[in-house]
């Protein structure tokens, strides 16, 4: 959605195996799939090649006894190269979301790769409930510390539910801090919420029996209720952790809610959510009964309400934080409503595709603001209190030249929202987005696989940081990069860099190279490699 140069390629598609003799006109990729750890030839791995001007089409083959690949009959250009092995799929030299091309053609060595395949990790475990039987049906999340957007933070990775015997398993892992955390109802109270919904307006039914108006709370590894006490499940290359997480049933809790129209024309939705690790929101299952929430622990939630209605789309009313020992009662129409309007300013027109995201820098969730005919600007999800990059999305032509706020504040590209408040943005965007192409170099020879960063010297058009990975060529693009001045850095081993942290990176600008985009035509510049340093200033 964002600007970036992702190099991640499209599912790899069955493709026959094109081995052409050494004869055949034109260049070859040669190499050797080797295990990352051990050395050891990978045998028996798919190796697929496509060019970067058309990744719908890769043609792939099989290594063999030493791990041996080849493609000839190549144009030159350059070429993602991938390796799939064991289920999961690895792009050369990759790090996150970026990878090191192949370059082809006259003078360039591309037939002596070594592709390190990293092996993956896995978690897997069980959910069982205080008689020490299997919980069936139950929500497991799993949330990773990782590097978004070049800043630290704890998000949301993936969801699946427990089978029958209470298991369940997240595979294809990279090395990493995870958190698991898992919701659901038990059984017995989700069949007596069943047998005793009724319809708005009917009479409300009786109490349900004090042993099955129970309600399991999110529990984490550690089996424990808050996400600060968790228990991290650290991985390595190559390691399987085995866990299991037990459930604790507790009296449930019940929030009445007024302010809800029984009009079919109008209703009030609501949803009570948990803040996970990081912030990331945790949906809590719940069954709505005559506008009485159900089947809730007691603990600190969000109550989030929406108006739908026929032929509108859905529209934030206001969420708030609740802290629930006991059944309550909550007016809806008291909500703190955290509310979001604008419009987008330009000189020329604007697609309707064009939208404005706030993205919140503490875990990467978005809300999105669509524009209206008019550039007037909608926002579609809840904005919860916090800090936010201001981006525009789903364009790769505008890029914002100036942000106006009322209602919060606004510094250094960076929004920042309190409870309540009304935020009304004013964004002035303009075409003009560039690219700026060079090589990365050691002793004037190329360098592969370094982390190429221009950091705008002002931020007048928000917090966006072009990046790039240089290719086996040393060379490198940086797309969507607005006009302005730049401090260009390349930075060898790169990966879980912090890189939009200004403590982490401030080392590395001072010797980094100023630039003043757009670049004359057809020029390349030349930036020098830096190392990689720890957090005492050397070397790594």
């Amino acid at each position: 959605m964002f600007h970036s140069r992702t190099k991640l390629p499209l599912v790899l598609l069955a493709a026959g195996l094109l081995m052409k003799s050494q004869q055949t006109p034109g260049f070859r990729i040669a190499g050797q799939v080797v295990q990352h750890l051990s050395n050891r030839p990978v045998k028996g791995a798919r190796v697929s090649i496509s060019p970067l001007t058309s990744r719908d089409r890769p043609i792939s083959c099989i290594s063999g006894e030493n791990g041996e690949f080849y493609f000839s009959g190549l144009a030159a250009g350059k070429y993602s190269l991938a390796v799939t092995a064991h289920g999961g799929v690895q792009l050369y030299g990759q790090m996150g979301q970026y990878s090191t091309a192949i370059a082809v053609g006259p003078g360039i060595d591309s037939e002596h790769i070594i592709f390190p395949l990293r092996s993956q990790a896995s978690i897997s475990g069980t959910v069982v409930d205080d008689a020490g039987d299997p919980v069936s049906g139950a929500t497991v999340h799993l949330f990773v510390q990782s590097i978004e957007n070049g800043l630290r933070q704890t998000i949301a990775r993936s969801t699946v539910l427990t089978s029958t015997d209470g298991s369940f398993r997240f595979a294809h892992l990279a090395p990493g801090t995870y958190y698991v955390a898992v919701n659901g109802r038990p059984w017995y109270a989700q069949l007596n919420a069943l047998n005793i919904m009724t319809l708005p307006n009917q009479p409300a039914p009786p109490p349900a029996p004090a042993e099955l108006d129970v309600a399991y709370p999110v529990t984490y590894y550690g089996n424990t209720t808050s996400p600060d006490a968790a228990t991290p499940v650290k991985l390595e290359e190559g390691t399987h952790s085995q866990i299991q997480i037990m459930l604790q049933p507790v009296p449930a809790v019940h929030i009445a809610l007024n302010g809800i129209e029984k009009s079919p024309e109008q209703q009030v939705q609501a949803t009570v959510f948990q803040r996970g690790p990081g912030g990331a929101p945790i949906s809590i299952q719940s069954w709505t009964n005559n506008s009485v929430l159900t089947g809730i622990a007691p603990g600190d939630y969000i109550l989030s309400t929406i108006l739908v209605g026929p032929g509108q789309p859905p529209g934030p009313i206001g969420s708030q934080a609740v802290t629930l020992s006991g059944n309550t009662t909550i007016d809806v129409n008291e909500a703190a409503e955290t509310s979001l309007s604008g419009k987008v300013i330009s000189d020329s027109d604007i697609p309707n595709q064009v939208a404005v995201a706030l993205v919140d820098v503490s875990n990467g969730n978005q809300v999105a603001a669509f524009l209206g005919p008019d550039g007037s600007l909608r926002a579609f999800g809840t904005l919860a209190a916090g800090t936010y990059d201001v981006r525009l999305a789903n364009t790769n032509e505008f890029y914002i030249q100036s942000v106006t706020v009322k209602g919060g504040e606004y510094s250094k590209g960076r929004l920042t929202v309190t409870a309540g408040a009304h935020i009304d943005l004013t964004i002035t965007v303009a075409r003009g987005l560039t690219q700026v192409n060079g090589i990365v170099l050691r002793d004037k020879k190329p360098v592969a696989g370094a982390m190429v960063l221009a950091f705008p010297q002002d931020f007048r058009h928000g917090n966006y940081i072009p990046r790039d990975q240089s290719d086996s060529d040393g060379t490198f693009t940086l797309n969507f990069v607005a006009p302005g001045p730049y401090t260009l850095v390349a930075i060898e081993n790169g990966d879980d860099l912090e890189y939009a942290n200004a403590a982490v990176i401030a080392p590395y600008l001072k010797a980094g190279r100023v630039i003043e985009a757009p670049l004359a035509k057809d020029a390349r510049v030349e930036v020098e490699v830096q190392p990689r340093i720890n957090a005492k200033g050397a070397p790594q």
